[in-house]
């Protein structure tokens, strides 16, 4: 299968150097056919749970490329319970570097952005994205919505695609005090978005199904972080993969109804899975899901799993969807992604004892400088709260960067201290 996909990145690389529509087309029937056969034959190592979450991930990736007139351009924190009720799909930046790069097809468009002016340093998601934007292969969205949350990153990608695609607009900052006052500074902005959706497609967006679609993103975060509590002592097996899907199912499409099933099933799963057994891993940031040799290592493994992930649980609290409006803005501003790292690990040690991790592997994507620059401090406060740390350099999406076999080899050796400290 390996072989396949990477022959289908080469024509699609080829294809838009020719006909950059045709080379969308090809994508949007690749991305069908892989959609289909996660529903109709998933791996077997794959839970239930894991295939829901992959077949709505994949259909938030058709859907822009097959109606873009019907696409809002989002950034991965944005609240996106709006744009579901005003019948807009959530087109993301972050998701299709991702893709794209899972489908093999990364480099021309890394090459492009920066041979355009986009430093090596810059975050490959972003500049996966930009480069296939401006070489035709990504359509034009209907409007552009992106928070400031959470890297410097978005301040440059989402301007520079609203003047590429000619199209408006809106960012929602968030300021990095948690508090009330910047809760109701990002309340009055989301009000502000509902305004700008409506003033931009004619379609009203009704109040009390606001308030219902935020209630299902608290139920549905509920849920996840009943699931984390309950998979601390249950074996439970998944993949690299599977935690960019969840990620992104609880991010971009927090609200649907598709994600609230993916959170109800995995309770489903935790209740009727077996104790515990293995080594434990909180996992930290975004993961390099395509190196394969750390996919030999942590996929499916009864002998170490990753139980937890900041990326999907880092916006989880209470808020009263009454307010729908206050309700994504407390999600926003109390991220552990907003603001000092020192948020982020607090939450990171949160989840640690939530999951009951025997260790956490910090991993610093290359170009992502809130990561790289919190690795040591991370290292330092898991470690004196008595959880061995990793620190993992390489990146999510940028096959150039090598060192596959390297970081597999390092995460052997940290499992296998953590196992010698277990006996």
């Amino acid at each position: 299968m390996g072989k396949v996909v990477e022959k289908f990145g080469e024509i699609i690389q080829k294809e838009c150097e020719k006909d950059p529509a045709k080379a969308r087309q090809l994508l949007l029937a690749g991305y069908r056919a892989k959609r289909l056969q996660l529903k109709v034959r998933p791996k077997k190592e794959m839970t239930k749970a894991g295939q829901k979450a992959a077949v709505e991930v994949f259909d938030s990736m058709i859907d822009p490329l097959a109606h873009p007139e019907d696409s809002a351009m989002v950034s991965l924190f944005t609240p996106c319970e709006m744009l579901q009720i005003a019948g807009l799909h959530p087109y993301s930046c972050e998701g299709f570097g991702c893709y794209l790069s899972g489908t093999h097809a990364e480099r021309m468009f890394l090459q492009h952005a920066e041979n355009e002016g986009l430093p090596e340093t810059f975050c490959s998601y972003h500049k996966v994205f930009i480069g296939a934007a401006e070489r035709g292969l990504m359509p034009k969205p209907r409007f552009i919505i992106n928070t400031t949350l959470a890297c410097d990153a978005n301040l440059l990608t989402f301007r520079r695609l609203a003047e590429y695609y000619g199209v408006e607009q809106y960012v929602i900052d968030v300021p990095y005090g948690q508090d009330e006052d910047a809760v109701a500074y990002v309340t009055e902005q989301l009000h502000g978005m509902k305004d700008f959706i409506e003033q931009h497609t004619g379609r009203r967006i009704d109040e009390n199904r606001l308030r219902k679609t935020v209630q299902r993103s608290q139920r549905t975060m509920d849920n996840y972080s009943r699931y984390m509590t309950m998979r601390a002592d249950k074996l439970i097996l998944g993949d690299l993969t599977g935690e960019m899907y969840a990620a992104f199912a609880l991010h971009t499409l927090l609200g649907s109804e598709g994600v609230e099933d993916f959170t109800i099933q995995c309770l489903k799963e935790a209740k009727e899975a077996p104790a515990a057994q293995g080594t434990r891993l909180l996992w930290m940031h975004t993961t390099p899901y395509w190196v394969q040799p750390l996919r030999a290592v942590l996929n499916f493994n009864p002998k170490v799993q990753i139980v937890g992930s900041d990326m999907c649980c880092e916006g989880f609290l209470r808020a009263d969807p009454e307010d729908p409006y206050r309700a994504m803005a407390q999600r926003v501003v109390f991220s552990a992604f907003n603001g000092p790292a020192s948020r982020r690990i607090d939450r990171g040690l949160e989840a640690a004892k939530q999951v009951k991790a025997d260790g956490v592997i910090w991993f610093c994507h290359w170009g992502c400088k809130h990561t790289l620059g919190g690795a040591q401090l991370a290292k330092e406060k898991f470690e004196a709260a008595g959880y061995p740390c990793l620190i993992l350099d390489g990146d999510g999406c940028d096959r150039s960067h090598g060192g596959e076999g390297q970081m597999a080899t390092r995460v052997e050796a940290f499992i296998e201290m953590l196992e010698g400290e277990r006996t």
